[in-house]
């Protein structure tokens, strides 16, 4: 539903293998109603189910071109189903059963062994009953959109639970195969196209500021030693994940010394230039696990204070809250730096009011892959940076930047994007 209308959040899927189809005809539509999802198909041993809804309603299983079909887009749902009693029901159940067949709450008649087993027979076939009429049913929708041409799923998958579903649910439909590119994939993706693979390869966290002289210590408990280059916790699932991180960084840093103009290239044929504001929240955590983490919330946060002395005390951001312009169109989002996902993303209204829902869903779904795009390019602009020649002169003015502003000596005036 929310890419119909309403705020968007969603991770960024590439395809990377099969034979994707290259629109949404009449035999795609019959592959979506065949792998539909067949909500008796879950119980009786078998706790989660995840099939295909046409996305309108979670009951929605009319498969169509004006509902699903759009110009080189795919729209439609994910429902997973998941069925489970609560256990402390099921020893309720259990408990009532062995009253029955002991007399009743008050007797203390031992049970047998046999009565013990039937007892847990009768909860047994309760909580089945139970679940045969619909109740203790978890129903999960997750809208997803299919980009065909740019080889590109959007989905609410960040989880990896989540992201299995849909990555099976898409193999078996489409024989389309997918990966979910948080910021280490996609650096990795983006190298290739600038051919700094090998920088790419080499390439550690910068330590902007001095590592925290604070004690540091492992999972048990005991001192560590700190390091030179800061190993995020947070980026063990793909070590090079902290290059989200210090995008975010960048990011922020081009708000406060370059006006918030960021000049892309990605966009198209020709450059763009994208307009940034930094607003609303900022998270950041200490990438040396030594100091803590700190959750800003305000009109301007990335400017306090105290945003100054946690970049100082050796913090990253993971989050932060953006207002981003370009091509026309003006968007409002949170960026997560190292899963590369984006939450509560307000998608700019028409100018004039579109003649049909499926105009208004249109330009929803072409706003929405255009702020996807652009936030591409703004990473691998940053990546050309971060990997090219000029990084150590750049990263000298980031770090000078952060010992200014904790010294109170960088002031910038807000900068006004329309809205």
């Amino acid at each position: 539903m929310p890419f119909r209308q309403g705020v968007l959040s969603y991770a960024h899927c590439a395809v990377v293998s099969g034979s994707a189809p290259q629109t949404i005809d009449d035999a795609a539509l019959a592959k979506l109603k065949e792998n539909r999802i067949r909500p008796d198909a879950c119980g009786n041993g078998v706790p989660m189910t995840s099939g295909w809804i046409a996305g309108r309603h979670v009951f929605d299983l009319d498969f169509t071109h004006d509902s699903n079909s759009f110009v080189g887009v795919m729209l439609a749902s994910l429902r997973t189903d998941t069925v489970g009693v609560p256990p402390a029901l099921k020893r309720a159940y259990r408990a009532m059963a062995e009253d029955e067949l002991r007399g009743g709450a008050q007797s203390d008649r031992a049970l047998s062994r046999a009565d013990r087993m039937e007892a847990k027979e009768r909860a047994e076939q309760r909580a089945m009953q139970e679940i045969g009429e619909g109740r203790w049913r978890k129903i999960a929708e997750r809208p997803v959109l299919w980009d065909l041409e740019g080889k590109v799923v959007l989905s609410a998958v960040e989880g990896e639970a989540a992201f299995n579903q849909l990555k099976g649910v898409l193999a078996e439909t489409f024989d389309c195969h997918i990966e979910r590119q948080a910021a280490g994939r996609r650096a990795v993706a983006v190298a290739q196209i600038l051919h700094c693979a090998r920088e790419l390869r080499d390439a550690q966290l910068d330590a902007f500021v001095t590592p925290p002289a604070a004690i540091a210590t492992d999972a048990e408990g005991s001192p560590r030693r700190i390091g030179e280059h800061p190993e995020p916790a947070w980026a063990a699932g793909d070590p090079l994940d902290f290059f989200g991180n210090v995008f975010l960084l960048w990011l922020w840093w081009k708000c406060d010394c370059a006006e918030g103009l960021v000049e892309v290239g990605a966009l198209g044929s020709e450059t763009c230039e994208v307009a940034l504001v930094a607003e609303r929240h900022v998270d950041l955590d200490c990438a040396w696990g030594v100091t803590g983490a700190v959750s800003l919330r305000g009109d301007a946060p990335t400017k306090s204070p105290e945003a100054a002395r946690a970049l100082l005390s050796g913090k990253m951001p993971r989050r932060i809250g953006l207002t981003v312009a370009a091509n026309g169109q003006v968007w409002r989002c949170t960026l997560q730096g190292d899963r590369f996902s984006v939450s509560g993303l307000a998608l700019p209204k028409p100018i004039e009011p579109p003649e049909s829902l499926r105009e208004l869903i249109e330009e929803r779904l072409e706003s929405t892959l255009l702020f996807d795009r652009t936030i591409g390019a703004l990473y691998q602009t940053f990546l050309r940076d971060r990997l090219g020649g000029e990084w150590k002169a750049m990263r000298a003015s980031m770090s000078g930047w952060i010992r200014e502003r904790a010294a109170g000596r960088v002031m910038s005036a807000p900068i006004s994007i329309g809205r």
